[in-house]
């Protein structure tokens, strides 16, 4: 069963492509995570599936009577206490704790921190997958934009095993690759405006796109040889080039003109491959860091953190 078809879908930003004609399909059973690195439009594309957003040209169309929850990145709580937001129901007490918001239950929402918030929109969203059903069946699908943010590690862990059991499609956002790995079964990657897609979780997309870019190196390899080849075949026809097969002239220049793909913008992809072990361990040290402006006093001198 189809769930959600997004075809050809274009969004751009000034003077660059987010994504172009992208094409996705969202069946029953399939977990599917969206990873690139800041800035290729993962959250865009979410809101556009989610219906928040409508793009530049293509179209989302969902499946006949899908029911479907989403956690935008910018998710917009009811007023209301934290309680009021979630539920009142058992499992929204027991979500609520899990996420550490249980002691929050009766604060005011617009009292919270942005990072309370989200974690009570997490609550909101898990919550809402059994109560959109009238017989406490799983919704269709279950879209989460970076549910990890703001969580400890063992509010991750708690959430993998939430989404493991949940039997729904799953489209996630998120920086954790171990979740990746337990959650998904294909991967979709944005990079440099187009989407592949992988099967097999983050370790299929690894392979996959290690495989890709060695691609990538040989077809560069095959275009130097044959420009090197066609402007020599270009140089030395100079004086005659009017006599010259218009077409070879044409594909020549193209061949010589031409450059490899574009590089990746900078910065990695915000997985981390292999530098970083699971949230919560040392993130960054400071050592006899000191900092003044122009020729005042130091504002402070030998920090070590």
């Amino acid at each position: 069963m189809i769930l959600i078809d997004a075809q050809r879908v274009t969004v751009s930003r000034p003077e660059r492509p987010l994504f172009s004609e992208l094409s996705l399909t969202v069946s029953s059973g399939d977990r599917i995570g969206v990873v690139g690195i800041n800035g290729t439009g993962k959250s865009t594309l979410l809101r556009i599936i989610g219906g928040l957003a409508l793009p530049e040209s293509g179209r989302v169309v969902a499946g006949s009577g899908v029911r479907f929850v989403m956690l935008d990145q910018a998710a917009e709580l009811p007023p209301g206490t934290v309680r009021e937001a979630v539920g009142d129901s058992w499992e929204a007490a027991a979500v609520l704790d899990r996420l550490g918001m249980g002691r929050f239950e009766n604060v005011q929402v617009t009292r919270l921190s942005g990072g309370q918030r989200k974690r009570v929109a997490l609550a909101r969203s898990l919550v809402a997958v059994t109560d959109h059903h009238p017989n406490g069946e799983d919704s269709d699908l279950l879209v989460l934009d970076e549910p990890t943010n703001h969580l400890d590690v063992e509010g991750i862990a708690w959430l993998e095993e939430r989404l493991v059991v949940f039997r729904g499609g799953l489209l996630i956002v998120t920086h954790d690759r171990h979740v990746l790995d337990r959650v998904t079964n294909r991967v979709l990657e944005l990079d440099r405006g187009a989407g592949y897609a992988h099967s097999g979780g983050y370790s299929g997309y690894l392979q996959a796109r290690s495989d890709r870019e060695a691609r990538a190196i040989d077809t560069e390899s095959v275009r130097k040889n044959l420009a090197k080849r066609e402007l020599e075949w270009l140089r030395r026809g100079a004086p005659a080039r009017t006599r010259k097969p218009r077409a070879r002239i044409e594909a020549a220049t193209k061949v010589v003109e031409s450059g490899p793909q574009r590089a990746e913008r900078s910065g990695d992809l915000d997985l981390l491959f292999g530098r970083t072990p699971r949230l919560g361990n040392t993130v960054l040290e400071l050592h006899g860091v000191g900092h003044g402006f122009d020729d005042g006093p130091a504002l402070f001198d030998s920090v070590d953190l």
